[in-house]
């Protein structure tokens, strides 16, 4: 009986899959946020989401320092340094998910210039026009930019158009009004989506 009941064990942990692990971060790292339904999020996902994939509205870069991993991005309150964990908090209480990315080998030399030029980036308010200036940054503009000595990613047309309807939403059009400016179709920009999709990235996990 001893016997039996030790094969049928063998046999389970065979045929059950081993539980994924989360991956471990390490400098150089992107972590992609995923995007919410409703609002500038869900507005972000609109024009930029890509059909039956994943769809992001906010990118940062993982770096570290003497107490441990931080991570260096542009949100609301500006281009900022955040502990990792301060940063995943953020997110769950959203109720949104972390993905990690990270660059492929042939580019990973370029990731001290571009921690070290995030650094330089930190303290200026966040752009909520997303047209490029020298001033302030969004997200991934600020990745972008960090990474820009080394060409590790394009700056490509902007979008605002449902890729379905091929129509400017009502939410882009009322807020861009606000500002007292056109929608900035197809000037040059980035956004999370198009970056995550970068050959130079490959995704490794969700965090936990």
């Amino acid at each position: 009986m001893r016997v039996l009941l030790l094969l049928c064990s063998l046999l389970l942990t065979v045929a059950l899959p081993a539980a994924a692990k989360a991956p471990h971060v390490r400098d150089g790292d992107l972590l992609f946020v995923t995007a919410a339904r409703t609002g500038l999020s869900g507005a972000i996902d609109d024009a930029t989401g890509k059909q039956g994939q994943a769809s992001y509205d906010h990118v940062a870069l993982v770096a570290h320092d003497a107490q441990g991993k931080i991570v260096l991005h542009a949100d609301e309150e500006g281009s900022r340094q955040q502990t990792l964990a301060a940063f995943l908090a953020e997110a769950k209480a959203k109720q949104r998910q972390v993905v990690v990315y990270r660059l492929k080998p042939d580019t990973r030399k370029a990731i001290p210039a571009a921690i070290a030029t995030a650094r330089t980036l930190l303290g200026k308010p966040y752009n909520f026009t997303y047209v490029q200036a020298e001033d302030s940054y969004y997200c991934s503009d600020f990745i972008e930019r960090a990474f820009r000595a080394d060409h590790v990613f394009a700056l490509q047309p902007m979008n605002f158009r449902n890729p379905q309807t091929g129509q400017i939403s009502q939410y882009w059009i009322d807020f861009y009004r606000g500002k007292g400016m056109d929608v900035p179709q197809d000037k040059p920009g980035t956004n999370p989506n198009d970056m995550a999709a970068s050959p130079a990235l490959e995704r490794l996990g969700a965090l936990d």
